[in-house]
């Protein structure tokens, strides 16, 4: 299976939030949208790692398991992005 990593950005208080937000979403949208079997798969449907680059900021890298969960979850995400204007 090939993962698909998607790297963010966050650069304030904001974004973080609809960061979290965004999470909640898919992983209510991956509950709602799988079947019972999910219990039973040896690996997660998605990590989140954070990243501190070298001036300090900090920026998120999150490995899904699917292409197709990577894209919906960008669009949960730029949901929040739009939210935030």
């Amino acid at each position: 299976m090939t993962e698909t990593i998607v790297k963010l950005a966050m650069d304030n208080a904001d974004r973080e939030v609809a960061f979290v937000h965004a999470l909640d979403n898919f992983a209510r949208w991956r509950e709602k949208s799988s079947s019972s079997g999910w219990v039973e798969r040896d690996a997660p449907d998605f990590m989140v790692k954070t990243i501190c680059s070298p001036d300090g900021s900090l920026n998120k890298a999150i490995t899904f398991q699917d292409k197709s969960w990577a894209s919906t979850f960008m669009r949960f995400w730029r949901t929040e992005l739009s939210q935030l204007n």
